[in-house]
């Protein structure tokens, strides 16, 4: 048996190199998870673009982030899992017992660093996640849909941060991926959902996501579309999705006087954005800046998919081997493209 595994190492902006390295052996508390399936990720498309240091902390350092698979090598001291049982793995859980991790906030600790190590053939799974945010995965859910909790469990998060009521209207801004899981958390808590978006291909697939209201932005008239839409007062909640500062501002245009807004898709660092305070105050508009997830967001994104209730058809398409996620990343670094399965 090879004592070896292919990885995929991130080097910096643009570069990602295959390596060969040892397998990992557990330490106390640690697992070893061998890679039922990986799922790549706009925010690690986001991260070969132009580095991430709050993703990947310190270079060159393993890729990927969205994976299930099989624990094969159990440390010291792990209670819970099983050497052969299927598990989904969450890519951060409470570190320590800090402010932030003791009052549920542990995407917030001072210490946080995210897990990484999808795009490999074995992850070591440190001991923090094995105790806190390691997840059974029962034997009729595929791999892949699996791997779809982490994304899953950030739109979920951001949809408690702003508590939507049961008949109120949503809009999100932007048609990719992650707009689809917002689409679909949104529509579990009954709130009625619009998508604003530049390709028809996206909204249209939106649409099938549960979208009941679609709106191009290639077409004239979007904010008097909107309003007509949301009862012509606007919507009760937009959700950014884009990443960017004119969409964030058009988020907080959009939205209804006494409304939130959750600023969901990330600027780059040190990105300046010259809201209306004016409105702000005077209309008491709420903006909301959501990061990441902790254990019950991603407890309920494994339940969702584990019920079948998340058209996950919709999200993955294609599939890729670990020796060609490079050139994958490489090709479509500049795309706005649907998930791809990454198997060993």
């Amino acid at each position: 048996m090879s004592k070896t595994m292919r990885t995929v190492i991130f080097h910096g902006p643009r570069d990602v190199r295959l390596e060969e390295l040892p397998i990992p052996a557990p330490g106390p508390g640690e697992v070893v998870v061998k890679l039922g399936a990986a799922l790549t990720c706009g925010t690690d498309f986001k991260a070969y673009r132009r580095g991430h240091r709050v993703l990947l902390g310190d270079y060159p350092s393993p890729f990927g982030h969205e994976l299930a698979g099989v624990a094969t090598a159990l440390g010291a001291g792990v209670t819970g899992v099983r050497e052969g049982d299927r598990v989904v793995v969450a890519n951060s859980a409470p570190m320590d017992d800090c402010f932030w991790c003791r009052n549920g906030q542990n995407h917030l600790c001072p210490r946080l660093k995210l897990h990484n190590g999808a795009y490999a053939e074995y992850d070591l799974v440190p001991a923090h996640i094995v105790r806190g945010n390691l997840h059974a995965l029962a034997p009729s859910v595929p791999f892949e849909t699996g791997a779809l909790a982490e994304p899953l469990a950030c739109a979920i998060h951001a949809v408690e941060v702003l508590s939507p009521r049961p008949g109120e209207r949503a809009l999100v801004i932007g048609a990719g991926p992650m707009s689809l899981l917002l689409i679909q958390a949104l529509r579990a808590t009954d709130v009625s959902v619009g998508v604003l978006g530049r390709s028809k291909d996206h909204l249209r697939t939106a649409s099938e996501a549960g979208a009941e209201a679609i709106f191009s932005a290639l077409d004239g008239g979007i904010p008097e579309a909107v309003r007509a839409w949301a009862e012509h007062r606007g919507p009760d909640h937009v959700f950014e999705a884009v990443g960017r500062p004119e969409t964030c501002l058009q988020a907080a245009a959009l939205v209804r006087d006494g409304g939130k807004v959750c600023l969901f898709g990330g600027c780059g660092p040190e990105t300046l954005i010259p809201f209306d305070v004016h409105r702000l105050h005077y209309r008491q508009i709420s903006l909301h800046g959501v990061f990441h997830h902790n254990p019950r967001h991603f407890r309920a994104a494994v339940r969702l998919l584990s019920e079948g209730k998340v058209r996950t058809d919709l999200l993955i398409h294609g599939e890729i081997k670990i020796e060609n996620v490079p050139a994958f990343f490489a090709e479509n670094a500049d795309q706005s493209i649907p998930k791809a399965v990454v198997r060993p």
